[in-house]
């Protein structure tokens, strides 16, 4: 006991209302000065009932155990003041309900004579603007969309949208219908696979462009675009080896793309081909014609075909060509797609026809010759069409940079929206043409031998002039460089109504 230390003198300190020390404490024995106030007791201590009684608080004291005192009443003298007894009442705006399972919501909220979020009116901005109410009619081209997905649950095959005032048709919209599958029916146990043959109907909208999906449906069999606004047709459109029935009519159509010719080959099922009325170029005939038999010629740049025995295909004649600069900008040559649907147009009677000796002539170049090579230009929209903000480019453009820019990524949005377009001669894939001229091709439907007497009987010379008009539809061929061209402009003999095989 004698080792053991002495415990330190302790002396109350009244400035700081407590006990100090003096002496230098060390960390290993000593506690670190408490942080927080000094606790509060009650007179708990005090035996006397004076403390409980009825409208007295307690009274508070300060300090440690082993030395506490009384607060002065200068700061407890608020308490002397009763607060209101707080009445019990049901907080609905609380966020939680807590009405049991038999009490109906509507009607507790009626009877209280609240109104419901659905009927309540917002209140006003500060700035005194009414909010415009928003629209929630949906558009043509939901509804297109909802029709779709709804012959897909169905497996309907016939998918009509016609009037439905469509202006515009995406390719989202018609990508679903790639995956269309046709139940097949089961019998004796024998699962057999079916292909869809869908049926597309499109006419009496207002349609102006095609989307590249709708050329992507490999069963498709029927596709009626009459009654529209299309002054083009992509040349994706030859893609549809399947199609059994097309109809362009009453469109504002002044040629169709080269392409459409696939349709006609002897590997495609084209049965019927609605194109009259449109506004089709008509060839001008010269007044002296070198005529040359043989039904397709390689000197016009195109493949020897096989084509359908259900159809006469053979052509007829071309324009001139007309070329086009790096931006697509009219140098030589004739003006072949004037949209005019009530004005004059620049040749009123027809677009003349080519000289039979006439050779392709391009304009003298500005550089050392003239190559297949594409211009950076063309490079350029072809990098801009392979982002995904092709839409927004245009926004981006600086304000003092040339007018054509926009136009041409207008036509690079086209482009990658209906289908990419092809060089008719050397295969390659363009956006902007450099050369541009119409083919005549005469396209009718064969007769067998029975049919032939009867036309001849029956039908007067008049018939088989319109007739024979209307057969002659005009193609339109481009390319991609100034030596995409024909090597000479040959016409061919007229072929009269025979006997086929």
């Amino acid at each position: 006991m004698a080792e053991d230390t002495s415990l330190p003198g302790l002396s109350w300190d009244p400035v700081t209302d407590s006990i100090s020390n003096n002496r230098p404490r060390k960390r290993a024995r000593y506690s670190p000065v408490a942080s927080s106030d000094p606790p509060l007791f009650s007179s708990d201590d005090d035996p006397s009932a004076d403390n409980y009684t009825q409208d007295r608080e307690k009274k508070i004291f300060r300090g440690p155990w082993y030395r506490h005192h009384r607060i002065p009443d200068s700061e407890y003298s608020n308490r002397d003041l009763k607060k209101p007894k707080r009445t019990f009442e049901r907080q609905y705006d609380s966020g939680v309900w807590l009405g049991s399972d038999c009490t109906d919501i509507d009607e507790t909220v009626d009877g209280l004579g609240l109104v419901s979020c659905a009927t309540a009116d917002l209140p006003l901005r500060s700035s005194g603007e009414v909010p415009a109410p928003q629209d929630l009619t949906p558009s043509p081209e939901e509804l297109a969309q909802k029709q779709i997905d709804l012959c897909l649950e169905t497996g309907n095959e016939t998918i009509d949208l016609s009037s439905r005032n469509l202006t515009h048709l995406s390719n989202a919209t018609i990508r679903p219908l790639a995956a269309f599958t046709r139940v097949p029916p089961v019998t004796e146990g024998v699962f057999a696979r079916l292909d869809p043959k869908l049926k597309i109907f499109l006419a009496s909208n207002s349609l102006t462009t095609l989307p590249e999906e709708l050329f992507n449906l490999k069963n498709l069999r029927v596709l009626s675009l009459r009654g529209n606004k299309l002054r083009e047709l992509p040349p994706a459109i030859g893609r549809l080896h399947k199609l059994t029935e097309l109809n362009i009519s009453q469109n504002s159509l002044q040629y169709l793309p080269f392409e459409i010719l696939d349709l006609f080959s002897d590997t495609s099922r084209l049965q019927s081909f609605q194109i009259h009325p449109n506004l089709l170029h008509e060839r001008l005939r010269p007044s002296q014609e070198v005529i040359e038999t043989g039904q397709d010629n390689p000197n016009n740049g195109f493949e020897w075909r096989s084509w359908h025995p259900q159809w006469r295909v053979s052509y007829k004649a071309r324009s001139e060509i007309r070329y086009l600069d790096i931006n697509g900008t009219h140098l030589k040559g004739p003006t072949l797609s004037s949209h005019t649907l009530f004005g004059p147009r620049q040749f009123p009677n027809g677009i003349p026809v080519a000289d039979p000796n006439d050779i392709p002539t391009p304009p003298s170049p500005r550089c050392y010759g003239i190559s297949r090579v594409p211009s950076l230009l063309e490079l350029a929209l072809r990098a801009c069409s392979r982002t995904p903000e092709l839409p927004y480019l245009a926004s981006e453009l600086p304000e003092d940079g040339p007018e054509s820019f926009v136009s041409l990524l207008g036509l690079a949005i086209t482009k990658k929206e209906s289908g990419a377009s092809r060089c008719t001669i050397c295969k390659r894939d363009f956006i902007i043409p450099r050369t541009e001229w119409i083919e005549w091709w005469h396209i009718a439907k064969a007769m067998d031998s029975a049919e032939v007497g009867i036309a001849t009987s029956r039908q007067t010379t008049v018939e088989n002039e319109r007739d024979e008009a209307e057969s002659m539809v005009p193609l339109m061929r481009r390319g991609c460089s100034w030596l995409c061209v024909p090597d000479r402009a040959e016409i061919e003999e007229e072929e009269p109504i025979t006997e086929s095989n």
